[in-house]
């Protein structure tokens, strides 16, 4: 199962070159936590809520002069579309990251997969598989606990 069948499409972004005061203005009105900061059409990272409260307030910078590049730093993380969901899964983990842009052969943004979109996809297949197995059970037994008292003795 490819990263690029499960990541959000809908993606908030914003350009490399925009100060951090306009990253958190832009936060603030479309109700999210975080922007994938672009350069073109390529994804240098994510910047979060967090990341704009802790650096200007930690480090003295200001809002209104500093590009949000520089609140970011580092290397991009991202994932290739046809990468499978257990190596984003385990690349988040390394990573210690719930977020990561997806690209596509060119490097350009197509969508973000995040650690809820997977708990959510496990937990669609876990049902499934609850289903099926409920299905199989003989009548009047499936999903039910035994009465008190009827269960294999245990000494």
């Amino acid at each position: 199962m490819p990263v690029g069948d499960y990541c959000q499409r809908d993606v908030r972004t914003i350009d490399a070159t925009d100060t951090l005061r306009s990253a958190a203005k832009r936060m603030a009105e479309e109700g999210v936590g975080s922007l994938v900061v672009l350069q073109g059409r390529q994804p240098r990272g994510i910047l979060t809520d967090r990341d704009v409260a802790l650096r200007v307030l930690r480090e003295g910078l200001d809002p209104d002069a500093t590009p949000v590049l520089d609140a970011i730093g580092g290397d991009p993380i991202v994932i290739h579309e046809t990468t499978p969901l257990r190596a984003a899964a385990a690349l988040m983990r390394r990573c210690a990251i719930r977020r990561v842009p997806v690209v596509d052969a060119r490097e350009s943004l197509v969508g973000v997969i995040t650690s809820d979109d997977l708990l959510r996809l496990i937990a669609a297949e876990l049902s499934g598989i609850a289903g099926a197995v409920a299905a199989q059970a003989p009548a009047g037994t499936a999903g039910a606990a035994p009465e008190p008292g009827t269960g294999p003795e245990v000494e």
